[in-house]
């Protein structure tokens, strides 16, 4: 046998960003709870679909049989179904706790149960938890503790790169991307660039274009 490369979905879906900005709107409108979870080795929770083989590792070739490959019994990293079989297996999970998908973004979930409103947003291995109140994010973060290997991040702080500080007392929730955009200047060189107020070269000249006959 051949390790296999003719591998088909190798991708996984991920909550859209308008969508995160529409919850995080809610959330500060109605005044509830935002939390965050970190799923430790996600992706080695996926369960498999179809066979995967691959070469023996360095270092850990079998001397008595050389030529011949490893299957895999689950889901590894660099591999490419690794995302999409984590999202299936995460899906089925919320599913089966009576959280519904919510249509059109496939990583959104909803649960209304006795009264309270429970919103799990999926950024691979990253949910994002959002209540009406504590309780209700006491019991999902117990039930995604059962299933999965999770640490709990308590209030949500930082997001895809934006800083979240939630006020639930002034009803403000307010995002910043400065932390980011430090790190980008470090990363070219520029953190010690001075600001401008606009992006154009200091002291361009800009002159008026000639008209052109249609």
């Amino acid at each position: 046998m051949f390790p296999q490369s003719d591998f088909n979905e190798t991708f996984a879906p991920v909550a859209k960003f308008t969508t995160i900005r529409c919850i995080l709107a809610m959330t500060a409108a109605n005044g509830w709870e935002l939390h965050q979870m970190d799923v430790k080795t996600a992706f080695l929770d996926g369960d498999l679909d179809e066979e995967v083989y691959m070469e023996q590792p360095d270092g850990y070739v079998d001397p008595t049989y050389p030529d011949k490959v490893c299957r895999h019994l689950r889901a590894l990293y660099g591999l490419k179904q690794a995302p999409k079989m984590w999202y299936a297996k995460l899906d089925d999970f919320l599913k089966s706790q009576g959280v519904d998908n919510i249509n059109p973004d496939a990583c959104l979930y909803l649960l209304m149960n006795d009264g309270d409103i429970i919103i799990v947003l999926v950024y691979a291995d990253d949910p994002l938890l959002v209540a009406s109140s504590l309780a209700a994010i006491y019991k999902m973060k117990e039930a995604l503790h059962k299933r999965f290997e999770m640490k709990d991040l308590g209030e949500a702080k930082v997001i895809l790169g934006l800083e979240i500080r939630h006020d639930k007392a002034l009803g403000t929730l307010k995002l910043s991307q400065g932390k980011y955009a430090a790190q980008v200047l470090e990363k070219f060189g520029m953190a010690e660039c001075n600001p401008i107020g606009t992006p154009l070269e200091v002291g361009l000249q800009l002159v008026k274009a000639d008209k052109r006959d249609d």
